[in-house]
């Protein structure tokens, strides 16, 4: 039976209480783990521009990644346009099952992308930030910001979190709503992204700019980066040292050696080689690699998004979503996956 979960079901299913962001946390890091393990395949992301010129940060697209998930048996897409209307997204997942190759449902990727993003940089300061990490920065106020906080909260005992976008009216509306998320934990408005960052334990980027708005002089002894904004090989977050000095995973080596700015600018300058990006999540995840080394030493986790992160979360919203009654049954001319 096809499940069908669309953008008012989501919301339901948050703010009803049937799914939390610890579930999503545990959900994302159930796949990395099985990355980890060497039993997931992943199709980086494929770029169809609408004038077929070269893929431009801005360009009119169809975008496509997959993934296979041998010992979950699962198997399922993301297919995403983009741009067609300013910074607008239109997603949407399916997911199969690996044993019958029936579908099992189809879900809002729009709405779930902000808590699958959220999730993903919350595993990785999970194995990579120091245990006692507590004051967080965010740089971007956008509509990813507040998932990418709330899952944050759920690896870290956070005491403080400094925010900064170039928007005033956004940022403080954010802290309005964070605030009101996570009652109890002090989160400040900066006026620059320097002065957010600036002592901060654990960082992440969530936002659209092309060009670094965090420099590596900023980063403290010991820091853990998320970089989550941008996936184009033009494109930033980070600058070249804040990559160079630090130990730097992705989420697919493949897909990250094709479009993360943040690797191949740096790489482009020969002021870093490819051997020196330690390893995919999953490897650390699945404890087949170190993550953290030492206290003082920074870390970066680089991610552009890939299906993987998407199969078992969806998997899980999908069956608590049949059991809750939220969502839709599909005619699908008798499928019984």
């Amino acid at each position: 039976m096809t499940w069908f979960v669309g953008p008012g079901d989501l919301a339901r299913l948050f703010t009803s209480g049937t799914i939390t962001p610890r579930d999503c946390v545990d959900a994302v890091e159930s796949s990395f783990r099985e990355q980890g393990e060497d039993g997931v395949g992943v199709l980086p992301r494929a770029i169809l521009t609408a004038d077929g010129a070269p893929p431009a940060p801005r360009s009119r697209a169809l975008k496509l990644s997959a993934s296979y998930m041998r010992d979950s048996r699962l198997m399922g897409a993301s297919l995403y346009s983009t741009h067609f209307r300013p910074g607008d997204v239109d997603m949407w997942l399916t997911v199969f099952s690996g044993e019958t190759g029936r579908m099992i449902g189809v879900v809002c990727g729009k709405a779930l992308s902000l808590w699958k993003t959220g999730a993903t940089a919350a595993v990785a300061t999970r194995y990579l930030a120091r245990e006692n990490a507590s004051r967080a920065a965010i740089v971007g106020t956008g509509r990813y910001a507040l998932s990418q906080l709330r899952c944050l909260a759920t690896v870290r005992d956070l005491q403080e979190v400094r925010c900064f976008s170039r928007d005033a009216t956004r940022r403080e509306a954010f802290v309005r709503e964070a605030c009101a998320a996570l009652p109890g934990l002090r989160i400040v408005a900066c006026d620059s992204a320097r002065g957010a960052v600036q002592g901060a334990d654990i960082v992440t980027t969530i936002t659209t700019s092309a060009t670094p708005v965090v420099l590596g002089q900023w980063l403290a002894p010991g820091s853990h980066c998320n970089a989550m904004g941008q996936h184009a090989p033009s494109t930033r977050e980070i600058d070249t040292q804040a990559i160079c000095e630090a130990d730097v995973f992705v989420d697919a080596r493949e897909q990250a050696f094709a479009e993360k700015g943040e690797i191949l600018m740096p790489i482009a300058e020969g002021l870093l080689a490819r051997e020196q990006v330690r390893g995919e999540l999953g490897e650390v995840v699945a404890g087949r690699i170190a993550g953290r080394t030492s206290r003082d030493r920074r870390t970066v986790f680089c991610s552009g998004g890939t299906a993987l992160e998407y199969m078992t979360l969806c998997a899980m919203l999908i069956a608590k979503a049949r059991v809750a009654g939220i969502g839709q049954h599909l005619d699908d001319g008798g499928n019984d996956a």
